[in-house]
């Protein structure tokens, strides 16, 4: 059963997931003059990390521990990478609609989403 609780950490673990990804980004960009595309990979790279190891200590720490749940975590990060991006792609260049937009309906559907495959197949107990 998910509980508030589950869900609150997964938001929790999701902002400092994301507030390292956007450090490390700045700061490789903008303090190390290193190419915004290998920043961002990195940074991706770093905050895949810190949500990993969040999410199975905070959030699901009951989960099976088995060796593939680090592959079905990556594939689950991933593919809200991909969702986010079509999501953006289909808002703005299919429907000619504003970006802001495609935000909202990132915010509203990519997070429950993600969490949901986390629980029931990344992370299962």
């Amino acid at each position: 059963m998910t509980s508030l609780r589950q869900i609150s950490r997964f938001g929790f673990v999701g902002v400092v997931a994301t507030l390292v990804h956007v450090s490390i980004g700045l700061g490789l960009h903008e303090g190390a003059q290193m190419c915004p595309l290998w920043a961002n990979l990195i940074a991706f790279c770093c905050a895949l990390m810190v949500s990993f190891f969040g999410q199975t200590r905070l959030t699901f720490p009951d989960a099976t521990a088995d060796g593939g749940a680090f592959a079905r975590f990556t594939v689950v990060a991933v593919s809200g990478l991909c969702l986010n991006q079509i999501i953006v792609w289909l808002v703005t260049s299919v429907f000619g609609g504003p970006y802001w937009l495609a935000l909202i309906i990132i915010i509203g559907t990519v997070p429950g989403v993600t969490f949901l495959l986390l629980k029931f197949w990344a992370l299962r107990r």
